[in-house]
């Protein structure tokens, strides 16, 4: 594996990197905010003259399917797969960015790196660090170029503004509030038909902000790899103790389910129910992140929605804190067509370890996901209150 510093450049032939490849982004932020992040697809005067190559969570993949946004995993924020010869002429320069959504900073920043990989083996790294910045809210990590052939840059730069200031900065127009228009005075025939010009873009992420605001999910085809992807991520909150060391807030992710068979049970580190991809009930858990330190947080996958009657979605403190009131819990639901839906636990009650968040329910013929941000003492209280009516015991990770 190669490693690049600022500034430096690089033929991606002389890293053995193809025409399709993937990039992996990921930062670590201890706390005050959420990082998201982007690829802009530049035509030859670095301008995104088609909105359709902007590449971030509202939009997940190109028209042709050049650039695709895959997600989090294997200690990546988002990792993109590229592949260039499908690319337009077009295109000429992809530039990938990481924006804070909160109070935080760059500076806060505590490490990072931008990976191209080739087969899922490493071909080159190029590594972060907060002390490079100050107050940015912004970073442009790289880009990838074509002069001649293509190439890579290893950039670096702190950017003032967050993502809208991006957009604009690279051409592209933000959707804001509708305001009444102007009347136009009406354009005689013999003139020409005006140019098109690039549609504006929705930064806007889809949020269920109030308990029970509910939205219907797209099942664009049953079973395979269509999954529902629920992601559980929190602010790196860290407690040291007097005898030293440190540790962070363990959070779980897990479920209660019912099937449309009938069939019950539960998906959750507690007990070892990691669940299964491939058998019943086609609901699996990727991990146990008890330090906190995994920056994909935990991620649940609901194989074949189409088999569920309702899942109940919580997160429980399993330790180091006490409550949901210091580490900024949030969920995102991913959807197979790259539509997200976030839900915040924004009203935490500092005298629960459990909270309902989400219910995703088959009802009507469609499957619907609803914000719940209920808070319980535990597992009992919260099934008594949802009824799956299952018999608990103390469990132990």
């Amino acid at each position: 594996m190669k490693s690049l510093v600022r500034g430096q450049k690089s033929k991606l032939s002389d890293l053995a990197l193809g025409d399709s490849f993937a990039a992996a982004i990921n930062l670590v932020l201890p706390s005050g905010g959420s990082l998201e992040v982007s690829c802009f697809g530049l035509d030859a005067t670095d301008r995104l003259s088609d909105d359709r190559y902007f590449i971030f969570f509202n939009q997940r993949k190109s028209p042709e399917g050049a650039i695709t946004a895959a997600g989090a995993g294997q200690g990546a924020l988002e990792t993109f797969n590229i592949d260039l010869a499908r690319l337009p002429t077009t295109i000429k320069k992809l530039v990938f960015t990481a924006t804070i959504d909160g109070t935080a900073t760059m500076a806060q920043v505590q490490s990072g790196w931008l990976r191209l990989l080739q087969g899922g083996s490493v071909a080159v790294e190029f590594p972060l660090v907060g002390s490079d910045y100050s107050g940015e809210k912004a970073i442009i990590l790289g880009e990838i170029y074509l002069k001649d052939v293509w190439r890579l840059a290893a950039v670096g730069q702190g950017f003032n503004g967050g993502l809208s200031a991006l957009l604009k900065h690279f051409g592209g127009e933000e959707v804001t509030s509708a305001a009444t228009p102007p009347p136009v005075a009406p354009v005689p025939p013999a003139s020409p038909p005006p140019l098109p010009t690039a549609a504006p873009v929705s930064l806007k992420k889809l949020t269920l902000e109030k308990q029970g605001e509910r939205r219907t999910l797209s099942l664009v085809k049953s079973g395979g790899s269509q999954a529902i992807h629920i992601n559980l991520n929190w602010d790196r909150v860290v407690k040291r103790s007097l005898f030293g060391g440190s540790n962070g807030a363990d959070l779980d992710l897990g479920c209660l389910f019912e099937l449309r068979d009938g069939s019950k049970g539960a998906v959750q580190a507690l007990g070892g129910n990691f669940g299964s991809k491939t058998h019943p009930p086609f609901i699996h858990l990727d991990k146990d992140d008890r330090s906190g330190v995994s920056t994909d947080g935990e991620n649940l996958f609901i194989h074949r929605p189409d088999l569920i009657q309702r899942v109940m979605v919580f997160a429980f403190i399993y330790e180091g804190t006490a409550n949901f009131s210091t580490v900024n819990g949030r969920l995102t639901l991913r959807e197979a067509d790259g539509r997200e839906t976030l839900i915040r636990l924004n009203s935490p009650d500092p005298r629960s370890t459990f909270c309902a968040i989400c219910l995703i329910e088959a009802t009507g013929g469609r499957v619907e996901v609803a914000k719940e941000e209920r808070y319980f003492t535990g597992h009992p209280d919260a099934d008594q209150f949802y009824k799956f009516g299952f018999t608990w015991s103390k469990g132990s990770k």
